[in-house]
């Protein structure tokens, strides 16, 4: 943020001081050029009046004179012309280089924080597995014991697993995803899928407002991963009361999916960049969420490969409502 804000500064001090010189050097052209008109009107004067043997004369009505005012005052007007197009041009190439700059280092601190929440992402259940294992080595455990290791060891590697899937569909979603099209009962495929969730998360609290027997065309898989990154998305933001809506229902020829919870609700200035690929709110340093920035930029990719359309607003209560209308 330092960095971007200084380069801004030194932008805007870069194009003051050159656009002053531009404007300085304008003005000596004029000068110089008012000169030269002048010096040349003099000679123009004494040349007519050596000829004509008189001592003065009034040149402001001869021929001459209009011609050589009429170049002047050309030259006065290419003058001016050329210091606003080389203005112009100067303030245009600054800020495309300076926009530029400012997207290589938005894109580094990017890929910054995908590295950072990515190695985090791995050790994490990677650790936990290997604890495991060493316990399994080291000690004799009753079944009961080694059951509840079990099923966290599964846990984790599922976690491991999931993780590796998002990173395969960012990658494939960047190329040409062959998405499989076809008439789906998309209440049942939604039902199922927040059925699941619920049994693999029992802290969170489900309510499914989904309306009967909704038929769309859809490709299943990516629909059911939009479905399952929001729920995990809803989950992850609600610290406290981890109450998640889904509601699904059609409104003439539109499909609209709904996902609200009471969480913590996300800022105004970044329901747009919550959709770019590995961005997350805050400092990866600092971030107590897991996460890799890629969910949301799934679900963003599908539903615009469905011909819908998405949308971060507030939840009523409070939280965040996310809506997908196709």
């Amino acid at each position: 943020m330092k960095n971007k804000k200084s380069l801004r500064i030194l932008s805007f001090l870069v194009i003051g001081y050159m656009l002053m010189a531009l404007l300085w050097w304008a003005i000596l052209l004029h000068r110089k050029n008012t000169e030269v008109f002048v010096l040349k009107s003099d000679l123009l004067k004494e040349t007519f009046m050596n000829k004509a043997g008189v001592t003065n004369v009034d040149v402001t009505t001869m021929p001459e004179f209009q011609e050589l005012k009429s170049y002047y005052e050309r030259q006065m007007y290419m003058i001016f012309g050329e210091a606003v197009v080389f203005g112009i041009t100067l303030i245009m190439g600054i800020y495309f280089i300076n926009r530029a700059y400012v997207r290589e280092l938005s894109a580094a601190e990017k890929q910054k924080n995908f590295l950072l929440s990515i190695t985090h992402e791995l050790k994490s259940p990677l650790a936990s597995i290997n604890l495991i294992w060493s316990t399994f080595i080291k000690r004799d455990l009753p079944n009961d014991k080694i059951k509840e290791l079990s099923a966290d060891g599964l846990k984790e590697s599922t976690r491991l697993e999931e993780l590796f899937n998002k990173i395969l569909i960012s990658t494939r979603l960047d190329k040409a995803y062959p998405f499989n099209f076809e008439r789906v009962n998309i209440s049942e495929l939604i039902s199922t899928s927040v059925d699941r969730f619920q049994n693999l998360h029992s802290e969170a609290v489900l309510i499914k407002n989904i309306e009967s027997e909704i038929i769309h065309d859809i490709d299943q898989e990516s629909m059911v991963s939009v479905i399952k990154n929001l729920l995990e998305n809803a989950l992850k933001y609600s610290p406290s009361k981890k109450e998640i809506t889904v509601d699904l229902r059609r409104s003439g020829n539109q499909v609209i999916i709904e996902v609200s919870d009471l969480g913590i609700g996300i800022p105004k200035e970044e329901r747009e960049k919550i959709f770019d690929q590995f961005y997350r709110i805050g400092s990866e340093d600092t971030r107590a969420s897991k996460g890799t920035g890629l969910g949301l930029y799934i679900v963003k990719q599908i539903v615009h490969a469905h011909n819908g359309n998405i949308v971060v607003n507030n939840n009523d209560r409070s939280g965040t409502k996310i809506t997908i209308t196709m």
